[in-house]
């Protein structure tokens, strides 16, 4: 209910601060709550794959990840940043 779906051309109707913002609970309003979770969670669907040779690095949560993440053979930069990630 308080999501839509844009075409990648429809990008300037997003709101940027309440995307990047970290934190999205509002406690005394449950409607601007969801509403900004929902844009916080919000994902870009790709109808089949992204080639590798478009990605610059990754961000990860902690130091375990950033392990495992290189355990698993990528090799472009990556960036412990825990205040992107939902906990």
């Amino acid at each position: 209910d308080y999501v839509r779906f844009l075409h990648p051309s429809q990008w300037r109707v997003l709101d940027f601060d309440a995307i990047f913002a970290l934190d999205w609970r509002h406690p005394s309003d449950e409607i601007a709550n969801f509403r900004h979770r929902s844009q916080k969670c919000a994902e870009i669907l790709v109808p089949h794959c992204v080639d590798a040779k478009y990605l610059i690095g990754a961000y990860v949560v902690d130091a375990v990840r950033l392990k495992q993440l290189k355990d698993l053979g990528f090799h472009l930069p990556i960036a412990i940043n825990s205040a992107i990630f939902f906990r």
